[in-house]
């Protein structure tokens, strides 16, 4: 019922900010990191900050890893010396996050030097972002309107940046 729930973008941009560090970590000591966000139903915002910081791999919930194709490839990755790799995972992955992730691959590959990061709850806190500060408006401002006008039962999201609202039994 709605492209963005309110919240998304500064847990995403937070993401963003912190595996942005950790790379610069990983890049000076050739590392791999496991970096685990938010995301125990869905990896939207695993998916996001995975793309937007060049993560190797990115694992969600929607779709089943393939950890066996993962260790392969950080092993052709260390055989070249391309030791510093960033991998993200929702916390609802199948393997069970990032611990159960990082330790499928340090039993594999033994010599790689693996560190894991949760991020977790660094997500949900500090300033919301802009962008969320005005879809929490202009979601508010549209709810007291239907309240005013009579309308009860409705969930208020945005859809292609207008109001869009549905009946509150079709959104749960």
């Amino acid at each position: 019922g709605t492209d963005f729930t309110i919240g998304f973008d500064t847990a995403v941009n937070t993401a963003v900010e912190a595996i942005d560090k950790i790379r610069d970590t990983a890049d000076a000591h050739d590392r791999l990191f496991v970096i685990e966000v938010m995301g125990r139903d869905a990896g939207y915002i695993a998916l996001h900050s995975g793309i937007a910081t060049g993560a190797e791999h990115i694992l969600i919930p929607e779709k089943k890893t393939d950890i066996e194709e993962i260790v392969v490839q950080l092993a052709e990755k260390e055989r070249r010396k391309k030791l510093m790799n960033i991998i993200v995972v929702a916390e609802g992955d199948e393997f069970g996050g990032g611990n159960e992730v990082a330790k499928v691959i340090k039993e594999r590959l033994p010599l790689l030097e693996v560190r894991v990061s949760i991020l977790g709850h660094i997500q949900r806190g500090g300033s919301p972002s802009c962008f969320d500060r005005l879809i929490a408006s202009r979601m508010g401002y549209s709810a007291v309107e239907c309240l005013i006008q009579g309308k009860y039962n409705v969930f208020v999201g945005i859809v292609n940046n207008r109001m869009h609202y549905m009946p509150l039994n079709e959104a749960v």
